[in-house]
């Protein structure tokens, strides 16, 4: 057992920094005079304790428990650094997602700095019901699916702009105001969808509230996403309640 316990903490210290598998350890030598064995997960049994032989008795136990041993070890370790890769490469993808989506705005008039400053930007649009660059004015759709597919597309734009809420501005304010807004007025299917959404904002979807965006702070500005996604949620189904309806008319 103390011999088993040494290999073990031997071996537990070669992964935590890292020695690859696939070091010098002295597996491919027939004489067996260079095998590490706390290192080394060798096809000959034997090797894996330092033996040249297959053992018998104890040691044949030792062998199979030191066996199973590195063998568990060894995977969790392989698999931890899949993990690793696996999160860095979900942070690249959503690393290259925006910066696709910046320069894609910025080709259409959005400042470089608007994005991830808190501050003003130059963007200027003559259409009164658009802030930042890359968004539609919804109320120029009239097709129920347009207009919520209008004020999705929206919101992602200005979910990806605000690194989801984490970095806003003047423009991404006004925008998300007005949207929630108008959004929320939308009675579909003849109901108020988003009266609880909209209850929540009350003060910002005043006229005077809507003019005066610079008063949402970050807290409030993540909430009306939150709270805008749901709306968002709750006029889909009523417009499919709505078209199920139709249907058996």
């Amino acid at each position: 057992m103390k011999r088993l316990k040494n290999i073990f903490y031997s071996l537990l210290v070669a992964l935590v920094v890292c020695v690859p598998a696939y070091a010098d350890n002295g597996c491919e030598n027939d004489d067996n005079d260079a095998i590490v064995a706390e290192l080394a997960l060798c096809s000959t049994h034997a090797y894996n304790i330092g033996k040249t032989e297959n053992p018998t008795g104890a040691d044949k136990e030792l062998m199979r428990d030191v066996i199973a041993m590195k063998t568990t070890l060894i995977t969790q370790q392989m698999y931890r650094q899949y993990e690793q890769m696996e999160s860095m490469l979900r942070r690249l993808k959503t690393q290259l997602e925006k910066a696709v989506l910046t320069t894609g705005l910025e080709a259409k008039g959005a400042s470089s700095s608007g994005s991830s400053s808190s501050g003003s930007s130059s963007f200027k649009s003559d259409d009164r019901n658009i802030h930042m660059a890359g968004v539609k004015n919804c109320l120029n759709y009239y097709q129920d699916s347009e207009i919520l597919k209008c004020y999705e597309d929206n919101l992602n734009i200005i979910v990806n702009m605000s690194g989801n809420g984490d970095n806003v501005n003047s423009e991404l304010k006004k925008q998300l105001v007005q949207d929630f807004c108008k959004l929320a007025s939308q009675r579909i299917n003849g109901s108020d969808n988003c009266a609880d959404d909209k209850k929540d904002f009350e003060a910002y979807c005043r006229v005077s509230g809507a003019e005066k965006p610079q008063t949402l702070d970050k807290r409030n500005f993540q909430a009306m996403i939150d709270s805008m996604r749901s709306c968002l949620q709750n006029q889909y189904r009523a417009y499919n309640n709505s078209q199920r309806q139709q249907k058996k008319d």
